[in-house]
């Protein structure tokens, strides 16, 4: 009976020392973290993580998402990383590890798995703290990616002050340009271009839409005064004549700056097409010409 109690007692003591050990070092590394001290509490987090990679313990580790924020502090982002990502598999997974490693993905240009980071942050953690930067930032890269019908469908949930950004507005032109939302998208180009008369994406936009406005028409009137050649028939093609003229014009004051700051091959066809229009033979060689020299 005796021998019993004393087996026990040994036991307990035994277990205990063993349960403390990882609390003791975890507090450690923790006290380092909170003293600025992000190299000896990455230091000692890694031992940590080791002991659970050699028992084969990965999804019990609480320390990969600790670690990976300790690199990311000291600037080791191969490391923060490698930890970031192995934490998404065990115990350790937080907000932080996404909104972490969706930063790193953008510093390294990845814009897959940052799209992949975010999309997990916001399903997953639509009260976290940094919620609010993750969608706006998702939405962007939605608009990178061309992933226009998911970057419609997140617009909604894009805060109000944050939707007046032009970088946002152009963002959402993109969108409606990309599923031919030519309604949509026309009013938001206007109001673009009167802020910015630098707006590329607009100026492109308006400067299409009043072409194939103004060459549709053409076409369209040409085509029925061949097929019907009258005096009315006649009349009513002058007459729409000067609405067509009007709408080749206004085709140029977007597309003549748009080439202004980015000349493009696309672009010197459009003026050298405008000016054919209007029996500006100069112009329209000329640009015509800069489209082939730009190919």
């Amino acid at each position: 009976m005796k021998l019993n109690k004393i087996f026990s007692l040994l036991l307990v003591f035994f277990m205990s020392v063993v349960l403390a050990q990882p609390v003791q070092a975890k507090d450690k590394g923790q006290d380092a973290y909170n003293a600025g001290n992000y190299e000896l509490a990455l230091k000692i987090w890694s031992k940590e993580i080791v002991k659970y990679e050699r028992r084969n313990k990965v999804e019990q580790c609480p320390y990969y998402t600790k670690a990976g924020i300790a690199a990311f502090k000291l600037g080791k982002m191969d490391l923060a990383q490698k930890y970031l990502e192995a934490a998404r598999y065990s115990v350790s997974k937080n907000e932080t590890t996404y909104n972490l490693l969706a930063q790193i993905y953008h510093k390294i240009d990845n814009l897959s798995k940052e799209i992949d980071a975010l999309e997990y942050y916001v399903k997953n953690y639509p009260n976290g703290k940094n919620i609010i930067n993750n969608r706006d930032r998702l939405f962007l890269t939605y608009v990178e990616s061309e992933n226009w019908d998911q970057g419609l469908k997140l617009w909604p949930n894009i805060l109000s002050d944050v939707k007046t950004n032009p970088e946002y507005q152009t963002g959402l032109l993109k969108i409606y340009i990309g599923l031919n939302m030519d309604k949509e998208a026309f009013p938001l180009a206007e109001d673009l271009v009167k802020k910015d008369r630098k707006n590329i994406p607009a100026l492109q936009f308006l400067g299409q839409y009043y072409f194939w406005l103004a060459e549709n028409s053409y076409q369209a009137e040409n085509k029925a005064y061949a097929a019907n050649r009258t005096n009315a028939q006649y009349a009513h093609l002058l007459k729409v004549y000067k609405v067509i003229t009007v709408n080749f014009k206004k085709s140029l004051d977007y597309f003549q700056p748009l080439y202004n700051l980015k000349p493009s091959a696309k672009v010197a066809v459009y003026l050298g097409d405008v000016y054919a229009r209007l029996s500006d033979k100069k112009n329209a060689d000329y640009y015509h010409q800069m489209a082939k020299k730009l190919k």
